[in-house]
């Protein structure tokens, strides 16, 4: 019963802090200079977009969602006045929205190719 007992109130305290933590904002939290959770989402639809190599219509849904994250993060980069945020996401802006026009026409190549790019104007903005 005591092993009940002190499993339960380590169960508790864990679920506590987790709370906490949760609720500050630090896990997907974002901060000034548009390295938020939301390139991070980019990232990650921009990846998954570059996957389907061969896919058109996947690249082109993938893509598109990436960009719409990547046009949050602009938002954020401008409220905060960020100009060398901007300069990464304004090419990763153009860069997708290039992916999607030639993923639109089928050009599955030129699309991810087009992603790639992205994805490097990304990291660059997420390793400053």
């Amino acid at each position: 019963m005591k092993n009940f007992t002190a499993n339960l109130v380590i169960c508790f305290f864990t679920l506590f802090l987790n709370s906490q933590i949760n609720a500050s904002g630090f896990f997907g939290s974002s901060d000034s200079e548009g390295k938020s959770g939301l390139m991070a989402e980019a990232i990650k639809y921009a990846e998954l977009a570059k996957t389907h190599k061969a896919h058109p219509e996947e690249i082109h849904e993938y893509a598109k969602m990436s960009l719409e994250y990547v046009k949050k993060a602009e938002i954020q980069a401008i409220e905060h006045d960020n100009t060398q945020a901007r300069t990464h996401i304004t090419e990763s802006l153009r860069r997708l929205v290039e992916a999607i026009k030639h993923a639109r026409m089928g050009h599955a190549r030129i699309a991810t190719e087009y992603i790639d790019d992205a994805l490097v104007e990304m990291y660059q903005l997420t390793d400053n």
